[in-house]
This record gives structure tokens, C-alpha cells and sequence, in this order.
């Protein structure tokens, strides 16, 4: 039987990069793979007088950095570079689109009327607009400019066959603010790379994990608030840091730096952290669906998530939610995760839940929802 062909449409110059949205289009693309399907790359690399062009013009007109990268100038050559690869791309039985907001998903499919198409988002840019921690609230996208990113993936969602989402809490956004029907939204789950560890650690020292590259946002300061009160009652509790922040100087606290998932020996280290660590906190200021939080319950670890975004969906009763900004409720999340009984059980629960959201299964809800 010939296996079906499936294209993934990721529209920057090399559309499966480990380095692109936290692994994300590389994971689903082995989750597709691993499903049996034919895997089709879809990407834009423009040619490079066209990306000069859009550059110089962009920057005459004050755009630079995600201003220019999803800027009109530059959406308007990409949607024509992807619709130019898709007709490249010959025969497929299924495309699924990801970062709808950079390109016109709807005029690509134009010339493609009977092609099953998803969309894999982990929220809307309506609901990114709302929150003051989201990433581009904190960048300070001017409104118009945000008007036409949330204007594009709402375009793209409408034309899409049905509309994938990691969590319910992105899933509600695209049926009330893109008016999409609600049995055209399946929410699919996130993928992770999974981490070893899981039921071979002791719970009896309390070391706690912390992993985010964005410092602000994942509320690293909150973090160290809370340690440092939590060892005046348990002083041989350790935490490890890992991702870019200021230096630390604080008893207890292990810095490791930026790991990056292109480094075999970085991950060799991530991995070593996440196997002996024996709780995983990140009460991040705003997170749609944190990866990071499945890789650590993948490894056995139970987690403090955060009550903004979608995260704390992910992992059930495997996590404890507390809201970024209540200092109190981290550090008695941090003190009841010092219980080896209470670390360990909830570890248990959130291995459960990691299990059951792998690439391959996120995959496979998808290709379930296009008929594939």
C-alpha cells in the first residue's frame, strides 16, 4: 500500500530545524514520520534578491525585526513562495500549516480547493494581544501590525479543513475570536522529546529543576524568592538553573547556562539534570503549552506550571498550578514538593500524562482529524 503524502508547511528557509518554535515543526515531522506517512517539507526560502529587497523596503519603512519579518511586504513573498513550493511539491493527500500569522494561508490554497488541510497552533494571536506577559505584548507590537498577523491566522483558520491545538484554552480562542465552528477545532495535544529517568531517582533531597531560555517571562526572579525562603526550612535543597539570565549568586543555586538542542553534549547534560532532579518549576509569567513541562514529566519529575495560558492543561493532576505573580503559592507548592511521598506520587501522574503526548501521538490525532 503506498503510503500517503503528507506535506508540512513550516514557511521560514528550512521548515523542520530543531532550532524552529522549540523543536516543534522537527518533532511533528518525525511524529509524521513515525506514523508511516510520506513527509513533504513545505518552507519559504526566498531567493536572495527578493529577501535584499524586502529587507531594504522594510527597513525604509521603519520595520525591523518581527516587524519586517511579518510585515506585509515580506508576508506578501512569502505566500507566493509557498504557493509556488506547494505546486512543487506534487501529489499530496494532506498539508498541515503551521505559523499562519507570517503568510496567506488562504490565497495559498486558492489553487488547491480539494486538499485536507490543518492548522497546529498553540493559541491565537487574539488571545497573545490580550495577555501583557505573551511575547508580543512584551516586544510592543503596535496594534495595526498585530491586527494583521491576528487577520492572517484567522484567514488561515477559516480556510482550513480542521484547526489542531494543543489545548482547550487555544481551541475556545479560535472558535470565539475566528469564528470558526466548533467541531471544525481538535485539540490535539503538544509533542516532547522524551527524557529518561522516570522511576529510578530518590525523592529524599528535594532538587528542584528550573529550564527557560526567556528569564522574565518564565519568572525566574519568583523562582529564587521562593528557594531562597525555602531553604531556611529544608537548607539541603538544591536548584539548578538552566537558560539565560543574569549571574546567580545564590546558596544552593547551580548554574548551567544556555543548553541548546543542537549539542549533543548539552542535552547529555539536560538529561543528567532532568534524572536527578525531583521536581521541575516554572511559574512562568505567560505560557501557551510549555514542551519543557513534558520533557520533565517524561523523566518521572512532578511540575509547578503556571494558571497563565494553556499549560496548565498539559499534565492534569502530574502538576501543581499557581499564578506567576503569588509568591506565596510557589513557595508552598516548592514545600509540598518536599515531601518525598507527595514528589513522588505526583511524579507518577505527570510520567502518565507525558506518555500520552508524544509526537508520534500528536501526529496521529492530527492525521486522524484530516482523515489520513
Amino acid at each position: 500500500m503506498t503510503p500517503a503524502r503528507v506535506g508540512l508547511l513550516y514557511p521560514y528557509p528550512e521548515p523542520v530545524s530543531p532550532q524552529a518554535w522549540s523543536g516543534t515543526p522537527s518533532g511533528l515531522a518525525g511524529g509524521l514520520a513515525g506514523n508511516g506517512v510520506e513527509l513533504v517539507p513545505i518552507g519559504a526560502k526566498l531567493p536572495p534578491g527578493i529577501r535584499q529587497g524586502v529587507a531594504a523596503l522594510s527597513r525604509a519603512g521603519g520595520r525591523r525585526g518581527p516587524l519586517a519579518n511579518r510585515g506585509p511586504l515580506a508576508s506578501r513573498a512569502r505566500t507566493l513562495e509557498v504557493t509556488r513550493r506547494l505546486r512543487q511539491a506534487g501529489r499530496l493527500d494532506a498539508l498541515i500549516a503551521m505559523d499562519t500569522e507570517a503568510y496567506r494561508l488562504d490565497r495559498v490554497l486558492a489553487g488547491a480547493p480539494a486538499l485536507p488541510v490543518a492548522t497546529y497552533d498553540d493559541g491565537t494571536f487574539a488571545l497573545f494581544a490580550r495577555h501583557p506577559d505573551s511575547d508580543i505584548s512584551r516586544d510592543g507590537i503596535p496594534a495595526a501590525e498585530l491586527d494583521r498577523w491576528i487577520e492572517r491566522q484567522a484567514a488561515g483558520c477559516r480556510a482550513a479543513t480542521v484547526c489542531c491545538v494543543s489545548t482547550g484554552w487555544a481551541g475556545r480562542s479560535v472558535v470565539s475570536d475566528y469564528a470558526v465552528p466548533a467541531d471544525r477545532v481538535r485539540v490535539v495535544g503538544m509533542g516532547h522529546r522524551a527524557r529518561g529517568g522516570a522511576g529510578v531517582r530518590s525523592f529524599e533531597l528535594p532538587r528542584f529543576l528550573f529550564v527557560g531560555v526567556e528569564w522574565g517571562r518564565k519568572n525566574g526572579e519568583a523562582v529564587l524568592r521562593a528557594f531562597t525562603a525555602l531553604r531556611r526550612t529544608h537548607p539541603t535543597a538544591t536548584l539548578d538553573l538552566v537558560g539565560e539570565h543574569p549571574p546567580v549568586d545564590v546558596a544552593g543555586v547551580t548554574d548551567h547556562g544556555l543548553l541548546r538542542r543542537d549539542d549533543p553534549a548539552a542535552q547529555a547534560l539536560l538529561d543528567g539534570l532532568f534524572a536527578r532532579a525531583t521536581a521541575f518549576v516554572l511559574p512562568s509569567r505567560f505560557d501557551p503549552s510549555p514542551i519543557a513541562y513534558l520533557e520533565a514529566a517524561s523523566a518521572g519529575l512532578p511540575v509547578i506550571a503556571t494558571t497563565e495560558g494553556g499549560a496548565g492543561e498539559l499534565l492534569g493532576d502530574g502538576a501543581i498550578t499557581v499564578h506567576p505573580d503569588d509568591d506565596s503559592a510557589i513557595l508552598a507548592a516548592m514545600l509540598r514538593l518536599c515531601d518525598p511521598a507527595v514528589a513522588a506520587a505526583l511524579g507518577t501522574e505527570a510520567a502518565r500524562r507525558a506518555a500520552e503526548s508524544t509526537w508520534l501521538n500528536v501526529a496521529a490525532r492530527i492525521l486522524a482529524a484530516l482523515g489520513v
